[in-house]
């Protein structure tokens, strides 16, 4: 079992979005914007599903390796992460007050970037498989439409990673909206990370900069 900790951090950080996650606190564009529509063969009606989807992915992509080349262990990831993740909400959420400041076609398109940004991710780290694999620890209600699931990533040698996310339901089928890694968030990174950036050097550089780190997954990644 993960620790209560766990748990903890992801509560504490959820009652740190909750305003926004909450159906009154997010915007209508970022409400009714779709990254791309979600995919039905792969979004299942259970948190556990969705996050098994993810999981499956990854494992396939790493056992795919050099044999797929990077491009084609992005073409394994990128329906999946389009599928299970909530990018309308996390895009709303990581940019904050400027969010609202963006224009439609603006906010439909950093939306596209952070879900190609995450596949390009995941395509370039998930890349050689020696016997790794995932496991679905817990699970917990934080709130009524929000549940956290806490996992874990085994390696080869026994060194044990955790993988904790927080999901809420929307149109009938549970999304991720936000990832811990060994107890860091992705959100309060990105947010952190985003935000500065926009304000300092404005929203178009912000989105050359996240093209740049895709293009370069795709440049150094075999």
């Amino acid at each position: 079992m993960l620790k209560k900790s766990a748990t903890m951090l992801l509560v504490c950080a959820l009652m740190g979005i909750t305003p926004v996650l909450s159906a009154a606190g997010v915007t209508a564009s970022a409400a009714s914007m779709s990254a791309t529509p979600a995919d039905k063969t792969i979004l299942a009606n259970t948190p556990e599903a969705t996050i098994n989807a993810l999981d499956a992915a990854l494992i396939k992509s790493m056992q795919g390796g050099s044999r797929l080349g990077y491009r084609g262990r992005y073409r394994i990831v990128a329906p999946v992460v389009q599928a299970v993740f909530d990018y309308p909400r996390i895009a709303s959420l990581t940019l904050g007050a400027y969010w609202n400041k963006l224009s439609p076609e603006q906010q439909k398109e950093f939306v596209g970037v952070l879900a190609d940004y995450t596949a390009a991710t995941y395509a370039a780290r998930f890349n050689s498989f020696n016997g790794e694999h995932f496991a679905i620890v817990s699970s917990e209600t934080l709130q009524s439409g929000t549940e956290g699931i806490f996992s874990t990533f085994t390696q080869r040698n026994g060194k044990v990673h955790r993988f904790d996310y927080i999901l809420q339901k929307q149109g009938g089928q549970w999304r991720i909206v936000n990832v811990f890694a060994d107890g860091v968030s992705d959100l309060a990174l990105k947010r952190a990370e985003y935000t500065e950036t926009v304000q300092k050097k404005g929203f178009a550089a912000l989105v050359a900069h996240l093209k740049a780190q895709i293009a370069g997954y795709a440049k150094g990644s075999q």
